[in-house]
């Protein structure tokens, strides 16, 4: 089964990978990958903080965000080296929201998320993204677990 439209949540995780990994291998031919990285942004408090306890030679070039855009970076590099058609969205806000926004502005054909393997009290307090999307997701939808 090849698919067209594929939405794949993206944040540098082990299973995040496995997960860009299958949508290259279910995107067909003319279709699409369409890469979501979400991050949360920091409030200006904890922005002051970090660079109060940073030495001031390095508060210039400090990028709060450098992580989350080298994951996104990191994934379009792959689809690029493997000739596969795609587009980054680097987005401020929860995952699942970013990755259920993108899937409907592009009318995903799927929605392929890893699984982060949060704990009971995390998930509990944070939810779990993989839950959120398929509770929400009008796309197919697949979760890439462990490979324990």
């Amino acid at each position: 089964m090849k698919v067209r439209t594929i939405v794949v949540g993206f944040d540098g995780s082990d299973n995040s990978r496995r997960a860009l990994d299958v949508s290259i291998d279910l995107v067909s031919d003319d279709g699409v990958v369409h890469v979501v990285t979400a991050y949360e942004a920091p409030s200006s408090g904890e922005v002051s903080r970090l660079l109060d306890a940073m030495p001031e030679e390095f508060r210039g070039s400090f990028d709060i965000l450098s992580g989350p855009r080298t994951h996104l970076h990191d994934a379009t590099s792959i689809l690029e080296e493997r000739g596969i058609d795609h587009k980054g969205h680097f987005i401020s806000g929860h995952a699942a929201g970013a990755i259920l926004d993108v899937a409907d502005e592009v009318d995903a054909d799927m929605i392929i998320v890893g699984s982060r393997g949060l704990g009971r009290a995390t998930r509990f307090i944070r939810g779990s993204v993989s839950t959120r999307v398929a509770t929400h997701a009008k796309a197919s939808f697949m979760v890439i677990h462990d490979d324990d």
